[in-house]
């Protein structure tokens, strides 16, 4: 398994497990949707550009891709795997709580230069994607049912991350799959 879709709402930690599985497998490089979408202060790039970076970046050998249910259109057709991040909601809202404080005044690494983080403006963005929660598990779960064959892991715990880190790991062992 060598191409890998790192999906969930915001707060979900999709930046920090494509960190930690590029970290392990240094062969498959990180891609954050985020920094293909974004130029400065939030603003998206236009959608032709972004379009045509991430088909870019979806034509190599191996990568693993994290970002939000509207990533999945582009990339779902070209991965071989996919890890669905669904913590519960009380965790979402706590790192979203903590992640602008943590980030105050700069960019976080996943992101483009110029992309701050001040609470006020992530609080109102956050209570957004907190209430859309429905929305987020539908677009996903449509997407998936379209998609025979993926390898899928549905990710509500820590156990359940260690155990899909585990097995894709060891899947780049295995020249079967």
């Amino acid at each position: 398994m060598r191409k890998l879709i790192i999906i969930g709402p915001n707060g979900a930690g999709k930046s920090h497990l494509a960190a930690r599985l590029a970290a392990a497998r240094p062969d498959v490089p990180a891609v954050s949707f985020d920094a293909v979408k974004l130029t400065t202060n939030w603003r998206q790039r236009p959608r032709a550009l972004i379009e045509a970076d991430l088909y870019e970046a979806l034509q190599k050998d191996s990568w693993i891709i994290e970002g939000g249910p509207s990533l999945l259109p582009f990339a779902i057709d070209h991965a071989d795997s996919l890890m669905w991040l669904d913590p519960p909601e009380w965790l979402r809202a706590w790192r979203l709580i903590v992640r602008p404080l943590r980030n105050i005044g700069r960019t976080r690494p996943e992101l483009p230069q110029g992309n701050i983080d001040w609470p006020w403006e992530q609080y109102n963005f956050a209570m957004r994607s907190l209430k859309n929660r429905a929305g987020f598990r539908t677009k996903i779960s449509t997407q998936l049912a379209a998609t025979p064959g993926l390898r899928v892991w549905r990710i509500r715990s820590s156990a359940d991350a260690s155990s899909a880190i585990e097995q894709w790991l060891g899947a780049a062992d295995r020249p079967d799959v």
